[in-house]
């Protein structure tokens, strides 16, 4: 019996890959709904400083995604950073990472920016894994803050002035 070849394509993410990209969202145990995901993918569609790619299986079946922004802080040159991936659990270890990762290389070599950085929580093993297996190295351990945001801003209030 002769094996069938599979092809992996990697494109641009579109508004009618919500449902799919949110699913493979919760594999990562963040919890995002169809409806925010799509709120998601239009909000960052249209900015040239973003970018979110899809792995598709034979152009159909989609099993990964990766968002890639472009950084330009202060404190040093500019740099990609991968915001976020994730390949579906039963297709792990097959290359759609590694691809998913080639394309986000190949939209930063366009914007003539080769610093390519990615953060993964410290028990997220697989992770840490797959990306020193590509090549990246441990640049830096921090602490991540946040404010909490117990209530929101009332826009049409008046700041209060302190003498």
């Amino acid at each position: 019996m002769a094996t069938q070849q599979l092809t992996l394509e990697t494109r641009r993410a579109t508004l009618a890959d919500a449902s799919v990209v949110s699913r493979l969202t919760l594999q990562l145990g963040y919890d995002c709904s169809e409806v925010m995901m799509r709120q998601r993918l239009a909000r960052v569609r249209d900015e040239p400083e973003h970018a979110v790619f899809v792995a598709a299986i034979d152009g159909l079946e989609v099993v990964g995604w990766v968002h890639v922004e472009l950084r330009k802080p202060l404190w040093c040159d500019p740099f990609s950073e991968i915001m976020g991936l994730v390949v579906s659990a039963h297709h792990r270890r097959l290359g759609v990472g590694r691809a998913l990762v080639d394309r986000v290389r190949q939209w930063g070599d366009e914007r003539k920016v080769r610093d390519l950085r990615a953060r993964a929580q410290e028990h997220r093993e697989d992770a840490l894994s797959f990306y020193e297996a590509l090549g990246f190295e441990l640049y830096k351990e921090q602490q991540v803050y946040r404010y909490p945001d117990e209530a929101p801003i009332d826009p049409g209030g008046s700041p209060t002035l302190i003498e």
